[in-house]
């Protein structure tokens, strides 16, 4: 199963969904540059309010590493080859 972290960036500020603060740079280019080079990848953008404006708010996700979930591969798993199968076809 695939698991995504998500984020969003409002001015300077990148924040978790939850509200907390992630990282503040000093100017919007850093941050944008952060979140690329973290691979982060821009999914929706929330214009400002035209009651109170402001920033707009950019939402970004990337899929969550999740190594320890897969089972390595070793020596002792049976690996299976077309050799194989065409002694099983021949047998019958």
């Amino acid at each position: 199963m695939v698991h995504w972290e998500h984020r969003y960036l409002l001015g300077t500020m990148v924040f978790t969904i939850a509200g907390d603060v992630v990282r503040d740079f000093d100017d919007e280019y850093e941050a944008w540059s952060w979140l690329e080079k973290e691979g982060w990848g821009l999914v929706a953008i929330e214009p400002p309010d035209p009651v109170r404006p402001g920033a707009c708010k950019y939402y970004f996700k990337r899929q969550r590493a999740q190594l320890a979930a897969r089972a390595p591969i070793t020596t002792t798993q049976p690996v299976a080859r077309a050799t194989d199968y065409e002694r099983r076809e021949r047998s019958r």
